[in-house]
Formats: structure tokens, C-alpha cells, sequence
């Protein structure tokens, strides 16, 4: 099978690659002509640069390959309003939706995210059953990478485009060369995280989730959305766990949610006085502040997707931070 990887060389994207290449297939990746990772140097695939934006910059190869895993995206929370944001996430989107069906792919794997559903409590875990609400956040990624989603499913039920949403909750392994959500760890390990407040989220090894975007090739139902997490855990035995497995000793106080928002809001001001990208906005702080409780059974049940544990997540993640170097 030939299939073409969008974001082929972020975290995910260089577990779904590796993955894909233990299963003999022939890969294109689409890489971003800025990109510095280099995690995909010497891999036995074809490295195409290009820009969702602009199609015509890679449609070409598409006519060759039986399949699309869309993981390209922009991630950013700050600021909370973002024209490009929404130009990537839905835009591009879009482009290479059309794309994909003129070149007449037989599926398309999308990699959306577990917060354009609802979280539930620790007692009612949120699934895909679950409504968006993110809407009060103000927040463009929250936001796109739902009307991205939904302009994708209702694709499908108009005119039966093969898609399958894989839908991701806050991921940790090796590869992530940014760093991206490694950056939690980091910041642990480094000594500079002061404290933790209130707040729960989902943690989940990306390399199921990539095992999950392999299996949705040949597996699950077309036209729907997969959770793809593991653990529910609140911030104080998510740090314990890093201490304990970083073997880093540091006191952590606990900071009321109240006296935490006041911090990111002063935080954002002073970003938006010198032009320069805060370490903790307000916005991040309201989105850590929710309680991310959800179930990942359907991705499980349906799509094979194993459960690493976050401990090892961790492990492996600060493993290959250590062995590469990657420091904030």
C-alpha cells in the first residue's frame, strides 16, 4: 500500500511513519518547507516539501497512493484569535479533502482532537457521543479543529467520502523534536514548573495512537470519530510521576485556580506589550483548568488501539529528549 502522510515529521507524524514502514508500506511524506526536524533523515521514504495551503505544491503525488493520513495542522493557542490557525486547520483542510477526491483515495485519516467533544466527569467519562461546547473559550484552535471535523463528516454523508477522524488527547513520546507537548515535561525537569493548580487531562503514548491511524487503514467505520487516549490524570500525580521516573526532587505548591488566571491574564498582557509569546497565557490557563476526563474505549474496541501507560509515555519521552539533546 502507498500512503501519503501530511505533518510526516512531528511526533506523531514520525510514529505513524515508523509504524507504517514496519508494515511495508510505501510512504510520501509531506513535510513543510520551514520545518528543522530532522527525525525522518534516513528513512527509506519520499520526502516531499509543500504547504496544505497550496496544493498544487504536492497534488501530483497523490494520484499515486491508495491512502491520505492528514496529521499537518497549527497548533497554536496563542493568541486566542488566529486568522492563520483557521487558515491551516480548516483551509488546508479542505484543500487537500478535494485533493484527495479527485485523486480518488480509498481512505482518508484525519487527525482531529479529543476537545472537539465534550470532556465528561471522572464518574462519565467524555466520548464522541458528547457535543462540542468549546465555543466559550474564544479559541481559534479549539474551534477549527472542530469545523474542520465536521466539515469532513459531512462530507461523508453527502457524498460518501472515506473518512475516519482520529481524535488524539494530550500525547507524550519520543520524535517530538519541537517540542510540543513534551514541553510539560521540560518545564518539570528543568525546575520551572513552580506549582500546579486544578485541572485533569487524558495522556495518552503516541505511538498508540499511531498504531490506532494504522489499523484505521483497514479498520473501523467510515464517517466516524475515535477518542484515542488512556489515562485521566490531575496535574499533582502527573508531576509525581515525572519526578518519580525523571528522578528530579522539587517541592510543588499548590496555586488556587482564582489566583492562576490572575497570573496568566498579567502574563498576556505583558505578551501583547513586547510582542513576545507568554510561557503561560490566560487562554492556556482556562484550558488547563478543565477536568479532560474521557474514554477511549471505542478506539480500543474498534481500531485495535493499545494502552502503554503514561509512565512509560513519560519514560520514553524523557529518554529520547535526553538521548537527542532537546532542551527548552
Amino acid at each position: 500500500m502507498k500512503t501519503f502522510v501530511t505533518g510526516a515529521d512531528g511526533m506523531l507524524g514520525t510514529n505513524v511513519v515508523l509504524e507504517l514502514l514496519s508494515r511495508n508500506h510505501e510512504l510520501v511524506c509531506l513535510v513543510h518547507p520551514s520545518s528543522k526536524s530532522t527525525t525522518l533523515n534516513n528513512l527509506p521514504v519520499k520526502v516531499v516539501q509543500g504547504d496544505i495551503l497550496n496544493v498544487s505544491s504536492f497534488e501530483s503525488y497523490l494520484a499515486d497512493c491508495d491512502y491520505v493520513i492528514h496529521i499537518a495542522a497549527s497548533t497554536s493557542v496563542w493568541p486566542r484569535r488566529n486568522e492563520m490557525v483557521n487558515r491551516v486547520n480548516i483551509e488546508g483542510t479542505r484543500n487537500l479533502m478535494s485533493a484527495s477526491q479527485r485523486a480518488g483515495l480509498k481512505r482518508f485519516i484525519h487527525v482531529g482532537s479529543a476537545n472537539s467533544f465534550d470532556p465528561g466527569t471522572i464518574d462519565d467519562l467524555g466520548t464522541e457521543a458528547n457535543d462540542y461546547t468549546g465555543w466559550k473559550y474564544k479559541n481559534d484552535y479549539l474551534d477549527s479543529k472542530y469545523k474542520a471535523q465536521v466539515m469532513l463528516l459531512e462530507e461523508f454523508k453527502k457524498n460518501a467520502f472515506p473518512v475516519i477522524v482520529i481524535s488524539p488527547t494530550f500525547m507524550l513520546g519520543e520524535y517530538d523534536s519541537g517540542p510540543s507537548s513534551g514541553r510539560l515535561l521540560l518545564s518539570m525537569v528543568e525546575g520551572k514548573v513552580p506549582g500546579y493548580s486544578k485541572g485533569v487531562k487524558n495522556y495518552v503514548h503516541a505511538k498508540d495512537v499511531a498504531v490506532a491511524i494504522a489499523n484505521a487503514l483497514t479498520m473501523g467505520k467510515l464517517g466516524q470519530a475515535y477518542i484515542a487516549g488512556n489515562e485521566n490524570l490531575d496535574y499533582l500525580t502527573f508531576f509525581n510521576k515525572v519526578k518519580k521516573i525523571s528522578g528530579v526532587e522539587k517541592k510543588l505548591i499548590h496555586f488556587p485556580f482564582p489566583l492562576a488566571l490572575i497570573g496568566g491574564f498579567f502574563s498576556s498582557v505583558i505578551a501583547r506589550i513586547i510582542k513576545k509569546q507568554p510561557g503561560l497565557s490566560y487562554g492556556m490557563v482556562q484550558l488547563m483548568g478543565i477536568e479532560q476526563y474521557y474514554s477511549s474505549e471505542k478506539a480500543v474496541n474498534e481500531l485495535k488501539m493499545p494502552q502503554n501507560s503514561a509512565d512509560q509515555a513519560i519514560e520514553d519521552c524523557l529518554n529520547w529528549f535526553r538521548a537527542n539533546n532537546i532542551k527548552l
